[in-house]
C-alpha cells in the first residue's frame, strides 16, 4: 500500500464515519450528473489530494483502466487536473471550487429548461382541464403554495396553521408579491406564524383567526393551510400522519379553475374568516 493510501486507511480507522461520508458524497455526485466511477474517482482524489491511477483505483475501488477515462471526464467538467509526468498524476479541484462549478453548470441547465418548457405548452387551454387536483408530500405542497403566490397579480388570501409550511421559497414569494402591489392578507391561530410573516412582509395584513381550529398547534388531520389567489386559484392542505410513528406529511387539493365548486364554496368562507377579523 502506498504512503497516501496508507494515510487514508489510518484516517478511516480514526473516523468510523468516513465510509458513510464517502457513500453519501458519491451518491450526491451521481445525482448531479457524474457516473458512478467518476464520482468514486473524484471522492478518492479529494481524500488523497493527488495521486496516480493506481492509487486512485486502490482508494476508489475502481478498475484501473476505468480511472483514466473517468478522470479525463472529470477534467472536462473542470473538476480535476492532470500532471504530465511518468506516471501521470491527477488532482481534484478544491472542494469549494468544485461545488461552485457544479452549481453554475446546473444553474445554466435550469435556466435553459425554464426557457424550453413553456414553449412546449399548448397556447390554448384544454376544455377538460377544469377540476380539482391532488398533490402529496411536504415539498410538493410547499412548492405549489410558493408557485401560486408567485403567480398572483391582485389579491392573496391565506390562512396558515403549520409553521413548517413557511419555507424560504414561500416567504420570498410572499414578499415579492407584496412588493409588486398584490394585496396580501394572512390569518393564523399561531403567534409565531403571524410574527414571521409580519416580519418578512410588513405590507401584509396579518390577523389572528380560529375559524377552522380549536387549539394550536393544530392536530394531524386538520387543515394546515388555505390559499386563494386572485379569487380563482385555490389550495387547501392538511397534515396527515404517515405510517411511521410521529411522522406527518402534507396532502393538498388545489385548482386553478374558478368554475370548480370548491372555489365557490371556499371563497366567501375564507374571505369572511379573515376580513371579519381585520375589521373587528
Amino acid at each position: 500500500m502506498t504512503a497516501n493510501t496508507l494515510h487514508m486507511a489510518n484516517d478511516a480507522d480514526a473516523d468510523g464515519h468516513v465510509d458513510d461520508i464517502v457513500a453519501e458524497t458519491t451518491s450526491l455526485l451521481e445525482t448531479l450528473g457524474l457516473t458512478e466511477y467518476e464520482a468514486r474517482c473524484f471522492v478518492a482524489l479529494t481524500r488523497i489530494d493527488h495521486g496516480t491511477a493506481r492509487e486512485i483505483a486502490e482508494v476508489a475501488d475502481v478498475p484501473r483502466p476505468r480511472v483514466y477515462d473517468s478522470v479525463e471526464n472529470l477534467q472536462d467538467h473542470g473538476l480535476a487536473e492532470v500532471q504530465d509526468a511518468q506516471p501521470r498524476r491527477f488532482r481534484a479541484s478544491p472542494p469549494r471550487e468544485a461545488v461552485d462549478r457544479i452549481r453554475r453548470q446546473y444553474g445554466e441547465r435550469f435556466d435553459r429548461l425554464e426557457g424550453l418548457l413553456p414553449r412546449l405548452q399548448s397556447p390554448e387551454p384544454r376544455a377538460d382541464r377544469a377540476g380539482v387536483w391532488v398533490i402529496e408530500g411536504d415539498d410538493a405542497v410547499s412548492d405549489r403554495l410558493a408557485g401560486l403566490v408567485a403567480d398572483a397579480t391582485d389579491e392573496l388570501l391565506l390562512v396558515v396553521a403549520v409553521e413548517g409550511l413557511l419555507t424560504d421559497e414561500f416567504l420570498d414569494a410572499l414578499r415579492e408579491a407584496a412588493d409588486r402591489g398584490v394585496s396580501v392578507t394572512l390569518g393564523s391561530p399561531g403567534g409565531p406564524i403571524r410574527e414571521r410573516v409580519a416580519e418578512v412582509t410588513p405590507e401584509a395584513t396579518v390577523v389572528e383567526t380560529w375559524t377552522w381550529w380549536a387549539d394550536y398547534p393544530v392536530e394531524a388531520g386538520e387543515i394546515s393551510a388555505i390559499l386563494m389567489a386572485d379569487g380563482r386559484d385555490l389550495l387547501v392542505s392538511s397534515e396527515v400522519r404517515a405510517d411511521l410513528p410521529g411522522v406527518e406529511k402534507h396532502s393538498a387539493v388545489w385548482t386553478d379553475d374558478e368554475r370548480a365548486p370548491l372555489v365557490g364554496l371556499m371563497r366567501p368562507l375564507l374571505s369572511s374568516a379573515i376580513t371579519d377579523d381585520v375589521s373587528a
